[in-house]
């Protein structure tokens, strides 16, 4: 079988940091090859090279026995390389269509688009590759996994050989990584090649053709699934053992922290997501909400830190009413709030990194007076924060946007964690970390709770979610179904109420 890829010694530097430290990686054609590694590893790096998006310092890329240089994404695409980036480049205003042929357009004459004829190419791309989507559908209206066909759909309309698939997990429901795995598996039977860009070790394994992992920027070793298991994995990536089956100390709830009271909450389109929703989470518990995407967790907490308003019911926090008061307020009398989109609700990726890392401790901690901030003491805690939490930056005055992915969580997760919250809103804290970090964050959302934080949990990781909780309650068309004691329950059990097990006797808590 032949390299369709050849990437030779390639190298980037961004001022004192080497991302890529002369890095030498064979891909086969037809296979699925994933990349892994920590964080600040290099991935990223690398494959926004080989997608065109920056150049490397040093080094070669051979596409099909060429020598190829991209000076852009389009250079790479007319070489057959697409990459499905792990926070989707969509524009949900538009319909699907647009989305796939936007800079790609067929034009009738020089004043029309062809857009019958789009239709016609995309119709037969997705009856090649098993993808099924509505053409003009606004892609805000698209639930994320059919979100991720559409950009899959883009690449393969663009004329990609090659796809690279970054962290394609990380939003995706059981179910729709199954989906997901189907299509991967379809793609290269079809004669694709998928470049597999992940941390989570399971996938690797049961997906992968070769295995490469990426250390401080370097190659610690390509392998197969049948040479390596977990731990070995673990091992190459982190440099040591790695345990995430974290014990929870045992440990007495009292006071009730959180009560919600018969909440009903609108979604974007107008219609009710959240339906007369009802559960109380008491003093260091962790109460894990768990669901399908798109059943209302996203309105759910949403309502309950004050960025989306409430129809009606209550949400109390230590017996005074919060119900439909602002972010600040909340952060003002302790509640803290990690979100599942950390681009556009975590962080401004346009400002520092200084300035990311005190949102929200800024309200209490770090006013001089009515008008000016504290710098220095802003400049302290964000180190503070870095250092704790392992973030590979270049400077804490760099932008936000220079992360990777996995490094901006885990400034965030930082940043929130640092503050003495009393009342956690988490949603998917590991989202696209590596597993020596993610060991670290649940270390710290059970340590929290033991000290007497409460914490809500939203994880589309069942895996997380049982390991962590105390409680789970799980929400089946924006109603909570069942609530579980996470001690005597297993993926199984919540996988049934999740797809509607049982949701005719729907009850509050």
């Amino acid at each position: 079988m032949d390299n369709i890829v050849e990437l030779r010694n390639i190298t980037k530097r961004f001022s004192n940091l080497v991302a890529n430290d002369n890095i030498s990686i064979n891909i086969k054609r037809g296979t699925i090859h994933s990349i892994i590694g920590e964080n600040g590893a290099g991935k990223s790096t690398l494959m926004n090279i080989l997608s065109g998006l920056i150049r490397p310092d040093d080094g070669e890329i051979i596409i099909d026995g060429k020598k190829c240089e991209f000076y852009s994404a389009k250079d790479a695409n007319k070489a057959g390389i697409g990459m499905v980036h792990q926070e989707f480049m969509l524009y949900p205003e538009l319909s699907v269509v647009e989305n796939i042929i936007l800079g790609y357009e067929t034009m009738k004459n020089s004043v029309f688009l062809d857009i019958d004829k789009a239709k016609a190419e995309i119709n037969e791309i997705c009856k090649k590759y098993s993808l099924q989507f509505p053409l003009d559908t606004k892609i805000k209206f698209l639930p994320i996994s059919i979100q991720q066909q559409v950009e899959i759909a883009k690449v393969l309309y663009r004329g990609a050989e090659v796809i690279i698939l970054d962290e394609p997990t990380a939003v995706l429901t059981p179910q729709g990584i199954e989906g997901l795995f189907k299509a991967m598996k379809f793609l290269v039977n079809q004669g694709k090649t998928i470049l597999f860009i992940t941390h989570k070790m399971k996938e690797v394994l049961r997906i992968s053709d070769k295995i490469t992992v990426l250390k401080n920027g370097k190659v610690t070793g390509t392998v197969t699934p049948q040479e390596v298991d977990e731990h070995k994995l673990a091992s190459m990536m982190v440099g040591r053992e790695v345990f995430l089956n974290i014990p929870k100390p045992e440990k007495e709830v009292s006071d009730v922290i959180l009560n919600v009271e018969n909440l009903s909450v609108k979604g974007d389109d107008g219609l009710e997501k959240v339906k007369n929703v009802g559960f109380s989470v008491k003093k260091g518990e962790v109460f894990g909400i768990a669901g399908i995407a798109n059943n209302g967790q996203k309105e759910l907490v949403e309502a309950i830190f004050g960025l989306r308003p409430s129809q009606s019911g209550k949400i109390k926090f230590k017996d005074k009413d919060i119900t439909n008061t602002y972010p600040s307020q909340k952060r003002t009398l302790g509640i803290g709030y990690i979100p599942q989109d950390r681009i556009n609700i975590g962080s401004n990726v346009k400002a520092p990194l200084w300035e990311n890392s005190i949102m929200g401790y800024h309200l209490t901690h770090m006013k001089e007076n009515k008008v000016w901030l504290n710098h220095r003491l802003a400049y302290d805690y964000t180190n503070e924060v870095v250092r704790r939490f392992n973030v590979k930056i270049p400077s804490i005055f760099s932008a936000a946007r220079t992360l990777s992915g996995g490094n901006l969580q885990k400034l965030i997760v930082g940043r929130e964690f640092s503050q003495d919250y009393d009342l956690f809103l988490i949603e998917d804290p590991t989202r696209g970390i590596d597993i020596g970090s993610t060991e670290f964050i649940w270390k710290q959302i059970i340590d929290s709770a033991a000290k007497g934080k409460t914490i809500l949990l939203i994880s589309h990781d069942l895996n997380e979610t049982l390991t962590l909780s105390d409680r789970i309650g799980v929400l089946f068309g924006g109603r909570i179904v069942k609530i579980l004691d996470a001690k005597n329950t297993d993926e199984k059990e919540l996988g049934y109420f999740m797809t509607g097990g049982d949701a005719e006797n729907a009850k509050e808590a």
